[in-house]
């Protein structure tokens, strides 16, 4: 569709500075007095479209580590085998629901038994693994588990994650490895584990679970906040070297940044949350837009930011950012910090 939008703003362009004035367009029959205007607002209108969708035209063969054609193609989804870390509840939960529902085989890793939300028919279907993901031992024989079990998998989604809400003074050391450990850490590990197999099939993608975190740090946030944005440059890290050192573009890259969605751990928030003027969102939509970039066999970065702003605060003067630090301070510091995530 990107294509077809993008010609279409380039042929109105074209019309627009053809005709010598908005009188020679066509459905246009205007007094001579506002010829003028009208064209000159046609022309700026119709130029930031096209830029628009150059642009965005742009971004998504970036994203699609600059290849033309669509790798929609090279998938069987009742052939393919994914690993879902955190599945086993949540927002992996739904993620894995909606993977079953294309026929597409689950193994889920988490120290969790799963969730209520499955059926008796999707519990058959899948293949919980109990796996500490901060452990590289306890991941390894996972691994070695499901390749035993099924085919080497050609998606992984990073979705382990867990955040409390602790001062930087307050948090201790046991808590902050633990942090580190599952949200960051994991995802070395579990790369480590499956891509070798992706890159000798040349297919793949490789999914993580980050957060607005990444982007704006709260008060009483820090240990979560660092790990997303540790799991953003590790995305783009990864990205790079799937093309330019192990040559192997095929393999899609995608980091997830939610807003605040609604679950289990957000519950002692959302006052705060609310009152910050913040919208929640249902865990099921960010499924589902996983799943769909899944099933669409794009890389890239999927951002829940409808106005798309947030990427853009870090550009901003100190002072702007320093307001909007000041603004959200109190979403976890103004309430009991008991738990806090994505």
């Amino acid at each position: 569709m990107q294509p077809i939008r993008c010609l279409a703003a380039a042929v109105a362009y074209l019309a627009v500075l053809a005709a010598p004035s908005a009188a020679g367009l066509p459905g246009l029959p205007l007094p001579v007095q506002q010829e003028g205007a009208v064209y000159r607002v046609l022309h700026w209108v119709l130029a930031l479209w096209l830029v628009r969708e150059i642009n965005s035209l742009l971004n998504a063969w970036a994203e699609n580590n600059w290849i033309f054609r669509s790798g929609k193609g090279s998938w069987d989804w009742p052939q393919e085998t994914a690993v879902v870390t955190g599945g086993a509840g949540g927002i992996g939960a739904i993620v894995v629901q909606r993977l079953l529902s294309h026929g597409v085989t689950v193994a889920v890793l988490d120290v969790q038994p799963l969730s209520d939300i499955f059926t008796p028919e999707e519990r058959k279907r899948i293949k919980l693994y109990h796996c500490d993901v901060s452990s590289p031992d306890a991941v390894h024989k996972a691994a070695e588990a499901l390749r035993s079990d099924h085919a080497s998998p050609s998606i992984l989604i990073n979705n382990a994650g867990i955040g409390r809400g602790n001062t930087i003074l307050e948090t201790p050391p046991e808590r902050l490895q633990r942090v580190m450990g599952i949200n960051l850490l994991s995802q070395w590990y579990t790369i480590q584990e499956f891509l070798p197999d992706m890159l000798k099939k040349r297919k793949g993608h490789i999914m993580s679970t980050a957060s607005m975190s990444a982007f704006v740090a709260m008060a009483g946030q820090a240990d979560y906040a660092a790990t997303k944005a540790g799991l953003m440059a590790l995305h783009e890290s990864l990205t790079a070297e799937l093309k330019h050192l192990y040559k192997c573009p095929e393999i899609k890259t995608t980091v997830v940044f939610p807003t605040w969605t609604r679950t289990a751990l957000t519950a002692p928030l959302e006052k705060g949350i609310r009152s910050s003027g913040a919208a929640m969102v249902d865990p099921k939509d960010v499924a589902e837009l996983m799943v769909s970039q899944i099933l669409a066999a794009k890389g890239g970065r999927l951002i829940w930011d409808p106005i798309g702003v947030v990427p853009a605060i870090r550009a901003l003067p100190i002072w702007a950012q320093a307001l909007i630090h000041d603004h959200l301070a109190q979403v976890a510091i103004g309430n009991e910090i008991t738990g806090i995530a994505k």
